[in-house]
């Protein structure tokens, strides 16, 4: 029986792993076992047991025993605040109600530079650009009666005057807009006139006009007039109007108040200078 096995194994170059069981119940030899020859029609039967392993074929695959890969970490999400917050507050027991948060605003990723402002210009800061006072002049001659008109004039008109204004080159166009005399007597007068003489009324002299003043006592007296401008200013672009007006003191003019009497005399002043009453 050991022999036969051998040479199976020899002659058809089969390896069969142990345990191996060969059962014959017919008469048929190996041999033709192994070629079907054999027919298991009058029940017999060969019950070959065991494993077979052909040259060159590989043996069954055994499970891949390397341990698995470590799973790469994965970043946490960011936490929004706002949630942990309202999540906090919920299981405390606040309810919906008393758990509603507002999301902090985000400041701009790029702010923008501010720009300093320009500076505002007011009429008061022309006050360096000395617009033009006025003195007065009182008809006829600076030379008053007493009980008479004295007729007043101030020479203002509009004028322009060049400078710099906050490092900046700036004109400035003032226009009198308001007088107020003051005729050194405790009297005063406001008037939007600058006054008119006498010869462009066509008035005679001693005639009361919009700005004269009548002296009740004969002297001496100082007169002054302050001018009231209006203002303009052109920073290269044209001329813008600014509010209010510019109070400008201007200096005294004394003014001689005289008394009157008449008298009867045997000629004029001209004729005899050094007559009464001349």
């Amino acid at each position: 029986m050991l022999k036969l096995l051998a040479s199976l194994l020899i002659s058809t170059e089969l390896v069969i792993a142990a345990p191996l069981g060969i059962s014959l119940q017919s008469g048929c030899s190996l041999e033709a076992v192994l070629a079907n020859q054999c027919s298991t029609s009058d029940g017999s039967s060969l019950t070959v047991t065991g494993e077979r392993t052909t040259p060159g074929t590989a043996g069954p695959q055994s499970p891949d025993r390397t341990s698995p890969q470590s799973p790469t970490p994965v970043a946490p999400a960011p936490v929004d605040p706002v949630a942990k917050e309202r999540a906090r507050c919920l299981e405390a027991g606040s309810g919906p109600r008393g758990c509603l948060l507002t999301r902090p605003s985000e400041p701009d990723a790029d702010p923008v530079a501010e720009t300093p402002p320009s500076p505002v210009i007011t009429i008061t800061d022309l006050a360096g650009f000395a617009p033009a006072s006025a003195r007065p002049v009182g008809e006829p001659s600076n030379l008053g009666v007493v009980g008479l008109p004295t007729n007043f004039v101030a020479p203002a008109s509009v004028h322009v005057r060049e400078g710099t204004l906050f490092g900046l080159p700036l004109r400035a166009r003032f226009t009198p807009a308001g007088f107020d005399f003051d005729f050194g007597d405790g009297s005063s007068l406001s008037s939007t006139s600058a006054g008119t003489t006498w010869e462009q009324l066509g008035q005679a002299q001693f005639t009361p006009t919009a700005t004269s003043h009548v002296y009740r006592e004969r002297g001496i007296f100082e007169a002054r007039v302050s001018v009231r401008y209006t203002a303009e200013i052109d920073p290269g672009s044209g001329w813008i109007p600014l509010e209010g007006q510019l109070s400008v003191a201007g200096p005294a003019q004394q003014i001689r108040i005289v008394e009157s009497h008449t008298a009867l005399v045997e000629s004029s002043c001209t004729e005899r200078p050094r007559a009464p009453g001349c």
